[in-house]
């Protein structure tokens, strides 16, 4: 199958009839995108990705989630939905309690999906997104849940 420049399949915006309906595929891609990387920053916290047996008996675990609406400049409105753990100790560094996501993280994930999502993309733009250096580990934990969201 041919690709284009982005690796997508060569007819892969034939699939849109509107302007609607691709921002909506976008808004849904950009959603998915913000809550993998939110769990992969709750993985990097808890020190072990979900259901993993050595999260047996840790002393925090997962607790569902809240969701929270964030704006866009891009995308309007969009509802995520936040990790929590037990122990209340989990401070997401993407969308901090309390707070709005900026432009700039915006802008940021809108260019890894456009610049084709390599490994090496994310790891240059996780820095940028967030404004401070973040340790490898969580960049390692963040950018395998979002390669595994891009391949289902």
């Amino acid at each position: 199958m041919e690709e284009n420049k982005l690796g997508l399949p060569k007819d892969f915006f034939k699939q849109f009839n509107s302007k609607e309906q691709f921002q909506e595929f976008f808004q849904e891609m950009f959603k998915q995108g913000v809550n993998e990387m939110l769990q992969g920053e709750l993985d990097d916290h808890l020190g072990y990705e979900k259901h993993a047996p050595e999260g047996s008996g840790s002393g925090n675990s997962r607790n569902g989630f809240s969701s929270k609406k964030v704006k866009s400049e891009t995308l309007g409105d969009v509802v995520l939905s936040i990790p929590r753990d037990r122990n209340a100790s989990f401070e997401p560094r993407l969308i901090p309690k309390q707070q709005r996501m900026s432009e700039q993280i915006e802008q940021s994930i809108i260019g890894m999906y456009s610049r084709g999502m390599s490994t090496r993309d994310i790891e240059d733009q996780i820095p940028e997104m967030y404004g401070v250096e973040i340790s490898e580990s969580t960049v390692s934990t963040i950018t395998s849940r979002v390669l595994e969201m891009i391949k289902e």
